[in-house]
């Protein structure tokens, strides 16, 4: 059924809920590649157990550099999709079975998840997805729920054409990056309602990297070409 699906999941010290993530996902997909991006821990050791695709950094490359790397199996591969899950399982595998229904049945570009119920989140990552929201509307123009959500499913020859440039310290900007070029440039997506799990407090952005996201943002809507 999803047989020109790749999903992609970009791992870093995922020990804990790895396994549980890809065993969710291989109920519903065959084509899974987990990318471990130089944990510390034993991620490694139980992604090689799966039977799936694995690919590993020899150094921490950050998450958006990951999505790179998944990207260009998924080009050298030929599939059609690549749909992307976070690791850390806040994500349902059947939230993700509906965005690549979506995508498939209705012809659009993407199909992003948000967050529909924030709080489900913790207080910090509540505080900044409603701030982000507000000020992509002000910018671009248009309502977009979650530009942060790691749930999203894009057509290859789409994702192709995005040149996400966040790196470094920034590397958790990519999924915004992506969405803001989706609306930057007219593409033709979608966004579904999905549930989050709640994830450790750990994870995520800090205040600092939420406020120079939004001066990103500034930048891809006047500057990026």
């Amino acid at each position: 059924m999803f047989d020109n699906f790749l999903i992609a999941v970009p791992a870093f010290n995922e020990e804990k809920n790895i396994t549980q993530t890809v065993l969710q996902l291989k109920k519903k997909f065959t084509n899974i590649l987990v990318i471990d991006n130089c944990s510390t821990d034993s991620t490694f050791e139980k992604i090689k157990k799966l039977d799936i695709y694995q690919a590993r950094h020899l150094y921490n490359l950050g998450k958006s550099l990951s999505m790179k790397t998944s990207l260009e199996f998924a080009v050298k591969k030929k599939f059609n999709y690549i749909a992307y899950i976070d690791a850390d399982g806040q994500h349902e595998t059947e939230d993700l079975v509906k965005i690549c229904n979506i995508i498939k049945d209705e012809n659009f570009d993407a199909v992003l998840g948000y967050r529909q119920d924030l709080f489900d989140l913790n207080l910090k990552k509540r505080i900044g997805t409603i701030l982000l929201e507000k000020v992509f509307y002000f910018l671009y123009g248009k309502a977009v729920f979650d530009i942060q959500s790691g749930l999203r499913v894009l057509k290859v020859d789409v994702a192709e054409k995005i040149d996400w440039k966040s790196r470094g310290l920034t590397h958790y900007f990519a999924d915004a990056e992506i969405t803001c070029d989706l609306v930057k440039n007219n593409y033709h997506f979608k966004q579904f309602p999905i549930k989050t799990n709640k994830s450790e407090n750990y994870k995520g952005m800090n205040i600092i990297q939420g406020l120079l996201l939004i001066v990103y943002i500034i930048y891809w809507r006047y500057f990026k070409k």
